[in-house]
């Protein structure tokens, strides 16, 4: 941490008045008071509580306070897009070291104001914008391959037949994430044989039917379509609206736990909705057989070298070949990180249970994996 050179001159002329009023007493210098250090961050429309980008920030955020990086973290949770532009004005009065706006909802709104404040640090997370001016540092990840992964993993897993994904409005890749998805969905049909009945990708090609709100309602609206088409694997690619799938999938497993036995013990099991998710690790629900998780933690490690490290091989960030720079009292050492399945900027994993029983979907995974990095699976090809 940088020290503030003018307390440390006061506490130093203090001592020198101390020493010559009373000889006798011992002196010790004051202890250099640190520069105060704000991470404010900004998050449309779940906020941090959303187990996506939002809430892996602020863990991220707040470990970094924790190791010394910041002396303070803020936080506000915005409604939608045009509400960041408020949310940002707010943070001028909080002198904020980096100011991040995690999610596309805000992209434009943080580029206007950071050329309006030359002087500050800013970073967009998953934002997908290409037109940020120099002062804004970018965090984003490949989601194509991943999607196309979870198209052939969701397949898998399906036990109606029927599987589905969504994006929502403004998501980055949105038209290259379904396209992804369909064709590991293709790709499952095509090594399944013919004796297995083809899996079908709800609206499959209708690019506008599976872009929501991202809002609660629209996730839930998506989900209870496709749960009328049959659909039982869902993978929503959102924040408040893919809350809004995972409330609606809880819901319906919750009911079904509880339902009352048939007496005659002949109807069949239901068909439960499973989740594959985008976000932190599904260990919170167990609706959710498979994660994409974007590796925040690497991407910031990548773009602060004083970022407190890890031991986690995944996590760990060699020296670029460019020395850091100072910017608002912060060291950077690069303006722009994509994180990929290659880069290890992107993980994607089978959760224990469900899928555990009906598939070994971890090997699956990790040759899909191979064979997309080999060039003999190409995922953008549709």
């Amino acid at each position: 941490m940088r020290t503030n050179l003018a307390t440390r001159a006061a506490g130093a002329g203090l001592g020198v008045l101390s020493l010559l009023g009373v000889s006798a007493c011992a002196v010790s210098t004051p202890e250099a008071v640190a520069d105060p250090t704000t991470g404010c961050m900004i998050s449309a429309p779940a906020g941090f509580d959303d187990h996506s980008a939002g809430a892996i920030t602020l863990a991220e955020i707040e470990l970094a306070r924790a190791a010394g990086l910041f002396t303070a973290t803020s936080s506000q949770r915005v409604s939608n897009s045009s509400a960041t532009s408020a949310a940002l004005q707010r943070t001028t009065g909080e002198a904020c070291t980096l100011t991040t706006v995690v999610g596309p909802g805000g992209a434009s709104e943080l580029a206007d104001f950071a050329r309006g404040n030359p002087d500050g640090l800013f970073l967009g997370i998953a934002s997908g914008h290409e037109d940020f001016p120099d002062n804004v540092l970018s965090l984003d990840f490949d989601l194509v391959p991943p999607a196309f992964i979870a198209g052939y993993i969701a397949a898998t897993a399906s036990e109606s037949g029927e599987v589905s994904a969504f994006v929502s409005r403004g998501f980055p890749q949105a038209e290259q994430i379904l396209t992804a998805f369909d064709a590991g969905v293709a790709l499952y049909n095509k090594e399944s044989g013919d004796e297995v009945e083809d899996v079908t990708s709800y609206r499959e090609s209708r690019i506008a039917g599976r872009t929501v709100d991202d809002t609660d309602g629209g996730g839930r609206d998506f989900f209870e379509s496709a749960r009328r088409a049959d659909a039982d694997v869902v993978v929503p690619f959102g924040s408040a609206a893919a809350m809004g799938v995972l409330a609606a999938v809880t819901e319906e497993r919750t009911a079904a736990a509880t339902a009352t036995p048939d007496p005659e013990g002949e109807g069949e099991e239901p068909v439960l909705p499973k989740i594959i998710w985008y976000g932190a690790s599904g260990d919170f629900s167990d609706a959710i057989i498979a994660t994409i998780e974007p590796n925040i933690r690497r991407g910031l490690r990548t773009m602060f070298p004083e970022w407190p490290q890890s031991k986690n091989p995944d996590e760990v960030v060699e020296p670029g070949p460019e020395d850091p720079a100072e910017i608002n009292g912060i060291l950077v050492t690069e303006h722009e990180y994509k994180g990929t399945i290659d880069n290890g900027g992107v993980g994607i994993s089978a959760e224990d249970g469900f899928l555990s029983r009906v598939s070994d979907a971890g090997r699956s995974i990790a040759d899909l994996r191979e064979r997309i990095k080999s060039g003999d699976i190409d995922p953008t090809a549709g």
